[in-house]
C-alpha cells in the first residue's frame, strides 16, 4: 500500500510574493521510505523554498526504483526518485519518463555480509541467498554488475524482503547478503558489530552507470516545463542547504517522521561522501554528464541485455537543471 505522506510548509506567507501565487499541488515520489537523504525535500518545504516556485509538495513514501518509475508513468506522482538505469530500462520497454537531474554523482549500490560467512568480494555471491525487495534497482542492475564481477546470475537465490527489514534479516543470517545503498551502513552497524560487518561498494568493482536522478513524464517535461524547473530549483536548493547543515536538516525532518536523530544523521553524513565530486565541484549539484549517462544506457543496452531502440537523448535532459547551479558547499 502507499502511504502519502503531505506535509505543508510556509506556503501562505502574509506580505510574501508565495502568499498571493497560487500553488500548484505536486506529488514527488520517493525511491524508499524516509531516510536522511530525503531531508532536503523536508528542509525545502520548511523554508517556503518550493512555495516560491510555485508548488505546494506531496511527498510518496516509495517501494523501490520499478515502483517509482510505473508511479510516474502512469501519472500518480508528477516526479520520481529512481535509479537511472532502472528508468531507462523502462524506457526501452515502453515507459515514456525521463532523467532530469541527478542527485548521487557517485555509485552507492553495496552489498553487506558477515565476514566470518566466508564471502571477500562479488565473485563469491554464486550459490548464495541475496536479500533484497522485489522492486529494487539493486535487483534490477545485478545482471549487469553479475556480468562485469564474471558471475552467472542465476546462480544467485534471491529472497523478497521489505527495504526496512534489510539490517535484521542479514543480523537474523536468513540471507547470506543484503544489497544495500553503502549509506545505509550505520544501520547495518546497529545490528551487526561493525568488526564483524563486511561489505563491498559496486563502485569499486567497476560498475559506474548513474544512480539516484529525479524522473518525470515525457507528457510534464513538454505541458509544463516551467513546473520541471521549479521543482530542480527548489531540490537543489534544499540538497545545497542539507549538504552544508545536515543536523539542523535531520531536525527538520523528524518534524514529520518519528526517526533515530542520531541513525539518521550518520546516515545524511555517509550520503555526502557520493556528492564529493569534481564534476559536482565545477558544474554545480545535478549535473547530468552526457559521456557518462550514454555509458548508463549503453549498460541497459549492452550488459543488462534490455535493448535499446529510442534515440538517446530522449531518455534524459538538462535542459531544466537551476541556471546558475547550486554549488557543492565546503563541508
Amino acid at each position: 500500500m502507499v502511504v502519502l505522506i503531505s506535509v505543508i510548509g510556509a506556503f501562505f506567507i502574509p506580505g510574501t510574493e508565495a502568499a498571493e501565487k497560487k500553488l500548484q499541488k505536486t506529488a514527488l515520489i520517493l525511491n524508499w521510505k524516509v531516510m536522511g537523504d530525503h531531508s532536503p525535500y523536508y528542509v525545502a518545504m520548511k523554508k517556503g523554498w518550493f512555495a516560491e516556485e510555485g508548488i505546494d509538495l506531496e511527498v510518496i513514501l516509495g517501494q523501490g526504483s520499478n515502483f517509482s518509475v510505473q508511479s510516474v508513468d502512469t501519472g500518480k506522482a508528477v516526479f520520481g526518485i529512481a535509479d537511472a538505469p532502472v528508468a531507462i530500462t523502462a524506457r526501452a520497454k515502453g515507459a515514456k519518463v525521463k532523467v532530469i537531474g541527478i542527485i548521487f554523482d557517485k555509485h552507492p549500490n553495496c552489498m553487506f555480509y558477515w565476514k566470518d560467512s566466508g564471502i571477500k568480494e562479488p565473485k563469491d555471491l554464486a550459490g548464495k541467498k541475496v536479500g533484497v525487495p522485489a522492486a529494487d534497482g539493486h535487483k534490477v542492475m545485478f545482471p549487469a554488475f553479475a556480468k562485469i564481477v564474471g558471475i552467472d546470475p542465476s546462480t544467485v537465490e534471491f529472497i523478497n524482503i521489505e527495504p526496512a527489514a534489510k539490517p535484521a534479516i542479514l543480523a537474523a543470517k536468513r540471507a547470506d547478503v543484503v544489497f544495500e545503498l553503502y549509506t545505509g551502513k550505520a544501520f547495518f552497524e546497529k545490528m551487526i558489530p561493525p568488526e564483524k560487518l563486511g561489505y563491498n561498494l559496486w563502485a569499486d568493482y567497476g560498475f559506474n552507470a548513474y544512480a539516484h536522478a529525479y524522473i518525470t513524464s515525457d507528457e510534464t517535461v513538454e505541458k509544463n516545463p516551467n513546473l520541471v524547473r521549479a521543482f530542480l530549483k527548489a531540490s537543489y536548493r534544499g540538497w545545497e542547504y542539507t549538504l552544508k547543515n545536515p543536523e539542523e536538516a535531520i531536525k527538520i525532518l523528524a518534524e514529520s517522521h518519528p526517526i533515530n536523530l542520531e541513525d539518521y544523521l550518520a546516515n545524511l553524513k555517509l550520503v555526502r561522501e557520493f556528492f564529493k565530486t569534481d564534476r559536482y565541484k565545477t558544474q554545480g549539484i545535478g549535473y547530468i554528464d552526457t559521456g557518462r549517462m550514454e555509458n548508463t544506457i549503453d549498460t541497459v543496452d549492452k550488459i543488462m541485455g534490455v535493448k535499446v531502440t529510442f534515440k538517446h537523448e530522449d531518455a534524459y535532459t538538462g535542459a531544466y537543471l537551476p541556471k546558475p547551479p547550486y554549488k557543492l558547499p565546503d563541508f
